[in-house]
Parts: C-alpha cells; sequence; structure tokens
C-alpha cells in the first residue's frame, strides 16, 4: 500500500470538491458494511455514539488542510488505481472529545460521489500508526 503526502494545493482541491459533493446529501455514502469479514468501525461507532450521517458530514465539511494526514493507493483489488485520503481531527462526540481517523475517497460514476470509507476514533496500535499531520502548525 503506497502512501504519500500530496502537495497543499492538491489537498486543498480535494477538500474544496468534497465540500461541493456534501452540499448534495444524496452523493455522499457512508461505508457501513463489513470488508473481508471484519468488522466495521464506522457502524460500530455509529451505533455506539448514536451519530448520524448529518454529523458525519458537519465533521467533514470542517476538515481543513492541517487536518491531512496522507493518501494512500485503495488496498481493495476491485478499486486498483483509485486513492483514499486520510484525514485527522479532533472533535467533541457525544459529550467526548475524540481523535477522530477520517477516510475520504472521491469516486467519479454519473456525478461525483463522495464516500466516506471510515469514520471513528483513532485506534493506533503503535507510535508508527498514530496519524502524522504534515502541515499542520502547532502552537510553541
Amino acid at each position: 500500500m503506497q502512501k504519500n503526502a500530496r502537495p497543499v494545493y492538491e489537498v486543498q482541491q480535494f477538500l474544496n470538491s468534497v465540500k461541493n459533493i456534501i452540499k448534495n446529501e444524496s452523493n455522499v455514502m457512508i461505508n457501513n458494511k463489513p470488508w473481508n469479514g471484519k468488522e466495521n468501525k464506522t457502524r460500530t461507532y455509529m451505533a455506539e455514539t448514536g451519530i448520524k450521517k448529518a454529523d458525519i458530514l458537519r465533521i467533514v465539511s470542517m476538515l481543513e488542510v492541517e487536518n491531512y494526514c496522507e493518501t494512500r493507493d485503495d488496498r481493495n483489488a476491485r478499486f486498483q488505481g483509485e486513492t483514499v485520503w486520510i484525514f485527522g481531527i479532533r472533535e467533541e462526540i457525544v459529550d467526548v472529545e475524540e481523535d477522530l481517523y477520517i477516510k475520504l475517497k472521491i469516486r467519479c460514476l454519473e456525478d461525483q460521489l463522495l464516500l466516506v470509507m471510515s469514520f471513528h476514533p483513532e485506534l493506533p496500535h503503535s507510535q508508527e500508526e498514530k496519524l502524522t499531520f504534515p502541515y499542520k502548525v502547532y502552537d510553541n
């Protein structure tokens, strides 16, 4: 799985497209199906917290370049050549501040479709898996 950081202008273009697509909620799909027999973390998180599609879209629409982590090749063989964009944001969900992991993809069918592939708390198993933010400006 190839990882890389895209230039700021590409991240901004992607986010502009995402925010434009969100204006028509019917062009947004939340992936809540299990994949390869594994638990779907997004589905579980939505059930545990009671958040809905509108809540997810509100948070996705708040993403900025500083929330960008990396771009990866889609690891699903059916979608070779497609990329996914990884973002992280700290947001209050049901009275608890969470570091959220958000994976997005835009697919071009008849219209552009935003696929929210993952939306759940960041769950790193190691320091190497922790999200990093190449364009985040940290206060000293």
